[in-house]
This record gives structure tokens, C-alpha cells and sequence, in this order.
């Protein structure tokens, strides 16, 4: 009578470890593929956010009179201090964090009015030096617009005195955001000052979450009111 022969247990330890080492490579594989497809992911949002600035800029530019750069929304004077009474905005070849674009139109007495303002600012700290190199920390770009029915005289009011009205310094985390994550390239701000013709806009967008942190597209673009 044939006996029936089992496996040993150094049968099954084998079978075991190359079941495991199988399991092992599709888990790496399964892996791999989520990393891909989260970055793929992040980086179409990314260029979304992207293109949704540059067309949002442009077309506020192109329907504004001129506009005006400051260090950023706390610091409005390019001195490195704000005091809220002086006018002091970031001239040709500076740069900084805060773009305001203003439109004037010709009232009935023919005199220009500012009508509307619109604002773009990074909400996050000032640029620090260290070591000599300055550094540019990731926050949120945020859109603010306002449309004044009456307008303003501009040679009656100073234009700190109207930031400070419409754009107070407590409002900065309350305006709508309209890209996530932003680091500003030049010289650590989000926008340059071309020649006080134009606004070059030097940043890189990241996205904001622990699948797409690893997404990031820099870009560039110049923008200029109609004047």
C-alpha cells in the first residue's frame, strides 16, 4: 500500500518566501504607480491654477489704468517699514508681493476718477535673508476687486490713505484665494517691477496636500495695463 507523502517544512518555508517575494513586487509595483499617478495628479492641477492666474491677470491689467507694487500687503512703503500715512511703492526694478492695479475713468466735471481696484498679494511673510541669499516662503495667492460707483479723486486722497480704506492690513486672510501655494522667484517676491511699464510675474505654484507635495511647476509671464 502506497503511503501518501506530505511537505516538509522546509517545502512550505520556500513556497512561503517566494509568495512573500512575490507579494513584495506587486506591492512595489502598485506603489510606483500611485506615486505616478498622484504626481500626474497634482501637476495637472497645478497647471491649472496656473493658467487660471495668468488669464485672471491679464484681463484685470488689460482693462486697468496703472498700477502700483509694494513690498507686501503688511509693508506699503519700500523703505522696509510701513507706518500707514506714506506713500512708498516698489520702483523700477524692485519687486514685491503686492500688486495693486488701479482703473480711472473721466467723471462729468472731466476730471479722472479711480472707479476700480483690484489687488493681488501672497499671503505670507516678507522675503528673509539668510546667509546672505533670500528666501521666499510658499503661501496662497489672493485676488481681491472692488468697484467704486462714485470713484475717487486721486488728488484728494493720497493712495495709502485709500489702500488703507479699502484694503486694510487686518483683511489679508480673509479675501478669496486663487492659487493655492505660490513661492516668489524674483529676488524672493512674486512680482517685478519692468521699467514701471509692466509686472513681470516670477513665482513657482505648488500644491497644497500630502498627495501632490511633490508637484511644482515654476512660470513666467509679463503683464501691462492699458495706461
Amino acid at each position: 500500500m502506497k503511503t501518501q507523502r506530505g511537505f516538509t517544512l522546509v517545502e512550505i518555508m520556500v513556497a512561503m518566501t517566494l509568495l512573500l517575494i512575490a507579494m513584495m513586487g506587486i506591492l512595489l509595483v502598485f506603489g510606483q504607480a500611485m506615486n505616478v499617478y498622484s504626481y500626474e495628479q497634482g501637476r495637472i492641477i497645478v497647471n491649472q491654477d496656473i493658467r487660471k492666474l495668468t488669464q485672471q491677470m491679464t484681463s484685470d491689467a488689460v482693462f486697468s489704468s496703472y498700477f502700483r507694487l509694494y513690498p507686501s500687503f503688511q509693508d506699503r512703503s519700500n523703505n522696509g517699514s510701513y507706518n500707514g500715512s506714506a506713500d512708498a511703492p516698489v520702483t523700477d526694478g524692485g519687486s514685491g508681493d503686492f500688486l495693486v492695479f488701479f482703473t480711472e475713468t473721466i467723471n462729468s466735471a472731466g476730471k479722472p476718477t479711480i472707479t476700480q481696484i483690484v489687488a493681488y498679494y501672497r499671503d505670507a511673510p516678507t522675503p528673509t535673508t539668510v546667509g546672505g541669499v533670500l528666501v521666499s516662503t510658499p503661501g496662497p495667492v489672493r485676488r481681491y476687486a472692488i468697484s467704486l460707483s462714485t470713484g475717487i479723486d486721486p488728488t484728494s486722497e493720497t493712495m495709502i490713505s485709500i489702500l488703507n480704506t479699502y484694503l486694510p492690513v487686518t483683511s489679508q486672510s480673509t479675501n478669496p484665494i486663487v492659487v493655492q501655494l505660490a513661492q516668489g522667484l524674483s529676488n524672493g517676491s512674486l512680482f517685478y517691477n519692468f521699467y514701471n511699464r509692466s509686472i513681470m510675474v516670477r513665482g513657482q505654484v505648488q500644491e497644497n496636500g500630502s498627495l501632490y507635495q511633490r508637484a511644482a511647476s515654476t512660470y513666467n509671464f509679463t503683464i501691462s495695463p492699458r495706461g
